[in-house]
């Protein structure tokens, strides 16, 4: 475990880069406010699909505020779980999950630290439980943005500046990832063998906000790739295997003067293989509704 939290800590340091200044002020506009707080509700969750089913956790809802401050380190979210969204009939998760998301002027980065216990899956009407179903993902990516003068990441996904006139960029970087998979049991009754698999690979996307009336601001950010990994023992050997990975963003949201609502989801895919050669997909899901208010507050 705390190998585990050193190993994020030590990515989440590689999310610090230095952002030029440089920027298209017909395209964007910053805030006059040097800060923002931010209040939200939100669902985040890990599925595990096979050729047969998929294995869901019980997720939390979680309610939350944000604080940040432009140039500085200080942009971070914290919640709590307030309920379940599914009853006890489908079992009980429990997990912890931090996730760091930082929209720079150049570069996006997205670190995880997920462990997941406790997952069911529906058979038709019928529900079973796999309580000891365990799921851990430790992972960074990072990603340059080509057209950063005119199309912002803040105004899209953060809400710190403004997006004035609809402009795209290309995207490209790359990826590392550790998932492991323990006491999985499939439907048929048979044990599948614990499995500890990491990737490395590159990506490549597009992401466009399209600007229209009223304050309106629209914006969708897609990336495909590969990555080449196996199971911890045959990747020391060398012995490499290629992975599909996909990751969609998209937010809709509305600003008005120094305030913004807004609702967004995130989808990250990456594809596994058993030993048996059969596939599966461990999906990272967030939705997020949520209101900014620009303060003046500054250190």
């Amino acid at each position: 475990m705390r190998r585990n939290i050193l190993l994020f800590l030590t990515m989440c340091l590689f999310c610090v880069y230095a952002q030029g200044q440089e920027l298209d002020t017909t395209f964007i506009s910053i805030y006059p406010n040097a800060s923002w707080v931010t209040g939200y509700l939100s669902t985040s969750a890990v599925n595990l699909t096979t050729e047969e089913k998929t294995f869901e956790p019980n997720y939390p809802m979680k309610i939350g505020v944000g604080l940040g401050i432009r140039n500085t380190m200080i942009n971070f979210l914290m919640g709590t779980k307030i309920v379940s969204l599914k009853d006890k009939t489908y079992g009980k998760t429990s997990s912890t999950d931090f996730q760091v998301h930082r929209y720079g002027r150049k570069f996006v980065t997205d670190a995880y630290f997920q462990r997941y216990k406790g997952f069911f899956a529906l058979d038709g009407k019928d529900i079973k439980v796999f309580s000891e179903m365990k799921i851990n993902q430790v992972g960074l990516e990072q990603t340059y943005v080509f057209n950063h003068t005119k199309f912002s990441l803040k105004a899209a996904f953060e809400r710190s500046e403004r997006q004035l006139r609809s402009a795209g960029s290309f995207l490209l970087g790359g990826n590392v990832y550790w998932h492991r998979l323990r006491n999985f049991e499939g439907f048929d009754g048979n044990f599948v063998q614990n499995l500890d698999n990491l990737q490395l690979g590159a990506h490549g996307g597009y992401a466009h906000s399209w600007v229209l009336r009223r304050g309106w601001l629209i914006s969708a950010y897609g990336t495909a790739g590969f990555n080449i990994g196996n199971d911890v023992e045959n990747f020391r050997n060398f012995h490499f295997k290629v992975y599909p990975t996909l990751l969609a963003r998209a937010v809709a949201s509305y600003t008005k003067n120094d305030w913004s609502f807004s609702y967004s989801m995130m989808i990250n895919n990456k594809l596994n293989f058993f030993e048996t050669k059969k596939d599966y997909t461990v999906t990272n899901i967030n939705l997020q509704l949520s209101v900014t208010k620009q303060i003046n507050f500054s250190l």
